[in-house]
């Protein structure tokens, strides 16, 4: 396996995460053997991972990540190209060929990263500082420093406090899921030349970590889409773990609808390539990005580089579910359910809770109900949005994907909404 080194940025990242981990508390030791359930979203990109898991954060008996788990794979090299594999897949190899040090820091900030949504301040400054230091790593923002920052612009209203500490850091708005539009002219390119964690950013929540009692009793719930591609490797970081995976399917118009939308978004860059793309309706679109690879990053993707924007976006959708259906589901939802109205949407989630063995009852049964905010859209939703694009997206609709769209029940066109 080839070695795998960081930029010197991240280096300073990590020295900067050390820093403020006292503040933060003792992580859980030997967290990854103790997760006795680990619930795995499986999905495609702009396959509505993050309302899904937005949806069951309402449950007090589930365990969650606040981001991605991206950022920390790409603090220890697990990341394209060092990862070596060309892609987004990792095996158990790659978690066994880990040296100690760089196990000993995946292992701590994922023991401190997970737990549930908290209702206190008390230590959001800490994790706000946190964050800030991973989604902006070439400034060498001091972390210290930024934990004074968010301490004097501590608000409970969250949205506020955001985008107080953002501007007094002096980074963009922009690369935000804040609500309303951000000041300034929308950014042509991404926020810098390295990034740990994908943009639009994740925002300070108040959290709540996990703690010995929650790994015994409570599945650990992730949802990065590239996961797909990583199922050897989950197993291998998560020995005593349960390994469940919640299939997300989405029909593949509506899907690759909202994959173009974020390819010409100002945000979801993944990985920075030395050669530029060459992508029709993308690099010449945003030339800022053209070096930027967007979203997951699955196999076979070098032969898209010079592909229509349409059909990058319609391999990345069956690539993804044919990674998923290669493993194996244990349950399947439909992302059309969860966006049909209270009825679907709570038969559906009251389906997700039986399965995961968690009461369908109180805020969890609310969220249902009543629905969520959207989270990380780059429009208003609407039933038939691909529509707009139909003669493109049809295109796009090889043999192979049409095929994958039968398997997983989308074989006629009038239930793509």
């Amino acid at each position: 396996m080839p070695s795998r080194t960081v930029e010197r940025p991240v280096a300073e990242v990590v020295r900067g995460l050390e820093e403020l981990r006292p503040l933060r508390g003792t992580p859980v030791p030997h967290f990854c053997a103790k997760v006795r359930d680990l619930v795995v979203v499986a999905s495609s990109s702009r396959g509505g991972s993050s309302m899904l898991a937005e949806l069951l954060r309402s449950s007090p008996h589930l365990l969650h990540l606040r981001g991605e788990l991206n950022p920390l794979l790409r603090l220890v090299g697990l990341d394209h190209p060092h990862s070596g594999t060309g892609s987004d897949v990792l095996d158990a190899a790659h978690w066994h060929g880990l040296q100690p040090e760089s196990r000993a820091l995946f292992e701590a900030e994922l023991a401190l990263d997970a737990g549930s949504p908290g209702t206190g301040v008390e230590n959001l400054a800490v994790d706000a500082a946190w964050r800030l230091v991973m989604q902006w790593p070439e400034l060498g923002l001091d972390p210290v420093d930024l934990v004074r920052t968010a301490e004097a612009v501590l608000d409970r209203d969250l949205p506020r406090f955001a985008r107080a500490l953002i501007g007094m850091a002096g980074v963009n708005p922009w690369y935000y899921d804040l609500p309303g539009r951000p000041p300034g002219p929308r950014p042509a390119g991404p926020p810098g030349d390295l990034l740990l964690e994908e943009p639009p950013f994740v925002l300070p929540r108040p959290w709540r970590p996990a703690d010995e009692h929650d790994l015994a009793a409570k599945p650990l719930v992730i949802k990065t889409p590239g996961n797909v591609h990583r199922f050897g490797f989950l197993r291998a970081v998560f020995p005593n773990a349960r390994l469940r995976v919640l299939h997300l399917t989405r029909n593949p118009a509506a899907s690759i609808n909202g994959l173009i939308d974020g390819w010409l978004h100002h945000g979801f860059h993944a990985y920075r390539l030395d050669e530029p793309l060459h992508i029709a309706g993308y690099a010449d679109v945003r030339p800022a990005d053209r070096h930027w690879w967007k979203f997951d990053l699955p196999p076979g993707w070098p032969a898209y580089t010079t592909a229509d924007l349409p059909r990058v976006c319609a391999h990345q959708w069956s690539s993804s579910h044919r990674a998923v259906l290669a493993h194996g589901a244990d349950h399947t939802v439909r992302f059309e359910d969860l966006i049909s109205g209270p009825p679907a949407r709570a038969d559906a989630v009251e389906r997700i809770a039986d399965w995961l063995g968690i009461p369908f009852d109180g805020p969890l049964k609310r969220a249902a109900t009543d629905g969520i905010a959207a989270t990380v859209a780059t429009a208003a939703p609407r039933p038939g949005r691909w529509r707009a694009r139909e003669e493109q997206i049809r295109s796009a609709l090889s043999g192979d994907v049409l095929a994958m769209a039968e398997r997983l029940g989308y074989a006629h066109d009038d239930h793509w909404i």
